[in-house]
């Protein structure tokens, strides 16, 4: 089994930053995310890159940054300078990174990867994304309901451009007339899709190189879902690969860990509200169970992202993960 880690990004501007949150995305059952505290956007960065070099540090297989747009409640890092900037201190590990499609246009989307594959280990992997935040739909003016047509449009552009075609494209969003890009990635580019309703699924089988899950879906449901996505894959021909994407924090005892984990739910995080089935949180022992769980479910790779928003617990969980989670999980 494979472990990957996603970075907390989204940190608050202000101090009245957490009471914007709750008001705008909260109080609506968004799926979101909630800032972390620490206001000063320089102190975030190097926070960020902090994190990124102790996973790379601690063996962890691959490293992903997000994508979040119009954020009126928090600092969201953009995740191309984001990760180009990190790339100085993750070295050999393997990155990527999410694009949330309907913000994007897929030639510009197409010119970062290649560029980013450039300077990294390659194959770079692109995630691409609905979005789910109402505010950032109405702020571009974009059609909430037109999200999964705008995402299976995009990748099939993106694709396409990063494989070295010359594109010419008459779609319902992108219209384009025998576009290339340069430079094409030397290895090509993996797209994952991320998705959590049936139809989303459908599209990670017939479009993506793999189906990332959302971190909130419950066991049960993974296995359908799961099952959906391999029979969708077998019908277009293409490899299943799964990717459980999952909240994580690992302490020395379970009861240490949810001490630290409790105070972030009640706050808001995420939203999910059945965290304690969905999350990877405990002792090293008990993540490692977890996980074994997982992969005798059928998944091989595994993102894991902070729930804590604390920077230096984010640290020391992400050091006993390297110490203990990976190389137990490594042969499952």
């Amino acid at each position: 089994m494979l472990l990957g880690t996603s970075l907390r990004f989204i940190f608050a501007s202000s101090e009245d930053s957490l009471r914007r949150y709750h008001e705008t995305v909260v109080a609506k059952g968004e799926f979101s995310d909630i800032p972390l505290g620490v206001t000063d956007a320089r102190v975030q960065a190097r926070q960020l890159l902090e994190i990124a070099r102790t996973a790379a540090e601690h063996h962890f297989g691959f490293l992903m940054v997000g994508d979040s747009h119009a954020s009126s409640y928090a600092n969201a890092f953009a995740p191309t300078p984001t990760l180009a900037r990190m790339l100085a201190v993750t070295g050999d590990m393997p990155v990527g990174l999410l694009y949330l499609a309907p913000f994007h246009h897929p030639v510009i989307a197409a010119e970062q990867v290649g560029t980013l594959a450039a300077f990294a280990p390659e194959p770079l992997t692109l995630v691409v994304g609905n979005g789910d935040v109402s505010e950032q739909f109405t702020g571009f003016r974009i059609a909430k309901g037109s999200r999964g047509r705008r995402s299976e449009e995009f990748i099939t552009v993106v694709r396409a451009l990063l494989a070295g075609e010359t594109v010419t494209h008459e779609g319902e969003f992108f219209q384009l007339d025998g576009v290339r890009i340069n430079p094409v990635p030397a290895v090509p580019a993996q797209i994952w899709v991320a998705a959590t309703a049936g139809g989303a699924v459908d599209r990670a089988g017939r479009l993506g190189d793999a189906w990332e899950t959302a971190p909130g879906t419950a066991p049960e449901e993974l296995r359908v879902l799961l099952d959906r996505y391999r029979a969708v894959c077998a019908e277009h021909g293409r490899v299943p690969d799964a990717v459980l994407r999952r909240d994580i924090y690992v302490a020395e005892t379970d009861e240490q860990a949810w001490e630290a984990v409790e105070p972030m739910i009640a706050a808001g995080y995420r939203g999910f509200g059945h965290e304690r089935d969905t999350s990877l949180v405990g002792s090293a022992g008990t993540v490692v169970k977890r996980l074994a769980g997982y992969r005798d479910m059928g998944f091989e790779k595994v993102l894991v992202r902070h729930i804590v928003g604390d920077h230096q617990q984010i640290l020391d969980s992400l050091r006993r993960i390297g110490d203990d989670v990976i190389p137990a999980v490594a042969d499952l």
